[in-house]
This record gives structure tokens, C-alpha cells and sequence, in this order.
């Protein structure tokens, strides 16, 4: 790779720690001249018939003026010089750029930080092409939400997705089902007295929060501030920094991989998930994403999120929803309409089960559908790889940019185009 000036990026992601040769400086003439034309010549396809029907011709404009267009060409596309010919123009630094490529940040993670400008064109255009450009960039293999791949077993057959485990089952199957779909739903995993003694660490948590602490999140229920979200609770009850280190869980974590490790450190920690009934604004209510949405893809995934429900999850309370098989590729986030022909899964839990999922499978939380119902909280513990630690330092995650704001009522995309 020629030199250039070497790509750095705001926190969390220290690129200085790492192998330069993955996560170090693209020179951006060189990668649009040479690189990025050679990669394209080898990848064959890179965008769904749905893609190809309403994608325009896009530009990249670093802030000294260099600009390359991406224009579509049937199911792939050509680069040219210049923006002169682009229906969208993004602008940013050439580090900010340098990060996009690198998948270390998404266009919504530049959106949120303010480090990237839209001056022709929509925002809209920028997210509908990420996904191609995973796959012309990295080699990712496409998840087309138009025409989803079936989730099938070792026998060749659809796989029950519906199914649930126990930790009596043995762990060859829960991983191979955990592999295959992408989630694993757990029961009985934890008793009545661990719940309560964890509910009650959790009040506490959520009765000394406030909106400007950065570390909960906000929403607002009939004009009041009500919250919704509490990071790294394992800072403050030495019950859930204990959690990671249960034996239980352990195993549940190694059901991906021996290598992952408890983030409690970093990553937003141990942190409760708190579905509020009639909750309006922010993201109380999680719409379709994967956890590596704002960047990072390649440095905390596979991350393993493992939620201890500590009440019942119903479509009253506000369940989790997942897409089996998802995992296995990259692809937009659906919208209501196109998550609508997707073979959804909800999953229904008691008090003490267990909801394990992959952060790259394709989940939502939608609203809890009772607004006499006291909603849902769940405990989450993330296990990451090696990678992680090496590139987030401790208190830092890639959810930081969400906090745009002091008043701890983090946004949706669509207040800040």
C-alpha cells in the first residue's frame, strides 16, 4: 500500500494499537485508481435487484476537494474521477473516510458525531449503499432482505427456529443451532432468588441514574423524563461484575467461540435494556439493527449478547425479535414494510431465562404493545474477541456517538437528516 498520511480515528478506536496492516492508512487516490477498480473486477455482483432498481451515482469528497463518484452499472459499478456526475455527495476527513472504509464507522456513526456532510443529494442514498460497499470493499457476503436464504439444519431441512434450549441439552447442539440461526433462547437458567436480588441491583441502578450522566439513556412517557437504559451497572453492584465469571455464562459464551471474553469493561458494560410503555422520542423503542451498526464489524464481532431476563417478555411487555440466519451476511436495516415479508422470530421468555444472539443477526425491540403493562427489564453481558480489547480502550464504545446530546435522550436517525 503507497504512504499516506496515517488514518487515525476520534475515540474509541485507537488505530495506532493495532496491525497497521488491517486497520492502517488507505491512500484515497490510490484506492480509487487502482485498488477498488481490481476488487470490483473480482467480486462479480455486489448489489440485490433491489439495490440495482433505486441506487444512485454516489461520491466520496474528502475536504482538500479530492472526490471519486461510485456509478452504477447493472449489478456492479465503475469509478470515476471527480463528483460532477453524482447524485449524492458525502463530505468528510480523509481519517473520517479512512474509518468508513475500514468499517471501524458507519455512515450512521458519522452522522451522529456530526463528521460527515450531506451536500447534494440524501443521507438516505449514503445508507442504501453501505451494504454494497461491504461487499466490494471486504468481500462480506450480502444478506438480501428480498429474498431471504432459508435457515436450515444439518440434514438439509428447515430448521425450527422456534425452538428452545435448556443448559441439560448438550452444547454441540445449543452451538450448532446457535450457528446456524443466529440466537439461542435459553430457559431456567437463573432461579427466582438470583432474579430478585438482580431486579434489586438493577432499581438501584435506575433510581440513581440522571439524563446528563452519560451512561443511561432517556425517553420521555407523557411529558416526563423516564429511563430507559443503564450502562456499565457492573461499576457499581459487585453481583452483576460477578456475572461474567459464572460458570454459566462462561459456557454460554464459549457456545461461540473459546476466545470470547466479558466486555464489562467497555462496550457500555453490563448494562439493563428497560422497555417503557408509552414511550415516546429516542431509541426506548430499538427499531431493526445489528449491534455492530455504528462500526466495529470487524473488530467486536462475533460479540455474543447474552440477556437475563429478569421479567417476561410477551408482545405486551415488549419482546425481542430476530431474524434467524442474518448473521450470516451484511444487508440494510428493513423497514416496517420489508421486515414485514421477513421470517421473524419472537421470542417468548419468563423470569430467569436467557436470550443469547449474535450482535451481527438482525433484531429489534419494538414498543411494548400494553400501555397498562410495567414493560420489561433485561441484563445484558457481552462477550467479544481479543480483537476488542486490543482496539476499545475501557470506558469507551462505539454507542458513545449516540450521546450527540446532554440531556441523555438519545436520538433516532431520522431527527438528525
Amino acid at each position: 500500500m503507497p504512504e499516506a498520511a496515517v488514518c487515525t480515528t476520534l475515540d474509541p478506536v485507537d488505530l495506532d494499537r493495532v496491525d497497521g496492516d488491517r486497520f492502517g492508512p488507505i491512500d484515497f487516490d490510490w484506492f480509487h485508481q487502482e485498488e477498488l477498480p481490481r476488487l470490483l473486477a473480482g467480486r462479480g455482483r455486489v448489489f440485490s435487484d433491489s439495490d440495482a432498481g433505486v441506487v444512485r451515482p454516489l461520491a466520496f469528497r474528502l475536504d482538500d476537494s479530492r472526490a471519486y463518484t461510485y456509478v452504477p452499472a447493472g449489478d456492479s459499478f465503475v469509478v470515476e474521477a471527480d463528483d460532477t456526475h453524482a447524485d449524492t455527495v458525502a463530505e468528510l476527513s480523509e481519517e473520517q473516510w479512512c474509518s468508513f472504509a475500514r468499517e471501524l464507522r458507519s455512515s450512521f456513526a458519522l452522522l451522529y458525531d456530526e463528521q460527515l456532510t450531506i451536500t447534494r443529494g440524501s443521507f438516505g442514498q449514503l445508507a442504501r449503499w453501505e451494504t454494497p460497499l461491504r461487499v466490494a470493499f471486504d468481500g462480506q457476503e450480502p444478506y438480501d432482505i428480498d429474498d431471504p436464504p432459508p435457515v436450515l439444519d444439518g440434514a438439509g431441512q428447515p430448521l425450527d427456529c422456534t425452538r428452545s434450549f435448556t443448559l441439560d441439552d448438550p452444547d454441540a447442539e445449543i452451538a450448532d443451532f446457535l450457528s446456524r440461526a443466529g440466537f439461542v433462547h435459553l430457559r431456567g437458567v437463573m432461579d427466582g432468588h438470583e432474579i430478585e436480588e438482580l431486579r434489586a441491583a438493577v432499581a438501584g441502578a435506575i433510581a440513581d441514574a440522571r439524563p446528563d450522566d452519560r451512561l443511561s439513556w432517556w425517553t420521555t412517557v407523557n411529558g416526563d423524563d423516564v429511563c430507559s437504559r443503564v450502562n456499565y451497572l457492573n461499576d457499581r453492584s459487585p453481583l452483576v461484575a460477578g456475572l461474567g465469571a459464572d460458570p454459566r455464562f462462561l459456557r454460554i459464551a464459549a457456545l461461540a467461540g473459546p476466545d470470547l471474553r466479558d466486555a464489562q469493561d467497555r462496550l457500555d458494560g453490563n448494562g439493563v435494556v428497560i422497555k417503557v410503555p408509552g414511550a415516546s422520542g429516542g431509541l426506548a423503542d430499538l427499531p431493526w439493527h445489528r449491534d455492530c451498526g455504528m462500526g466495529g464489524h470487524p473488530v467486536k464481532c462475533p460479540m455474543l449478547n447474552v440477556g437475563i431476563q429478569l421479567d417476561a417478555a410477551t408482545p405486551g411487555s415488549g419482546q425481542l425479535l430476530v431474524i434467524p440466519g442474518s448473521h450470516r451476511g451484511t444487508s440494510r436495516l428493513p423497514g416496517p414494510r420489508e421486515a414485514a415479508g421477513l421470517p421473524i422470530v419472537p421470542i417468548s421468555t419468563e423470569p430467569g431465562d436467557v436470550t443469547v444472539h449474535f450482535g451481527h443477526t438482525l433484531h429489534a425491540a419494538p414498543a411494548p404493545e400494553d400501555l397498562r403493562a410495567s414493560g420489561r427489564k433485561a441484563l445484558y453481558l457481552s462477550f467479544v474477541p481479543p480483537i476488542t480489547f486490543e482496539m476499545v480502550g475501557p470506558g469507551q464504545g462505539y454507542n458513545d456517538v449516540l450521546f450527540t446530546r446532554h440531556d441523555g435522550h438519545v436520538r433516532h436517525v431520522d431527527q438528525l437528516r
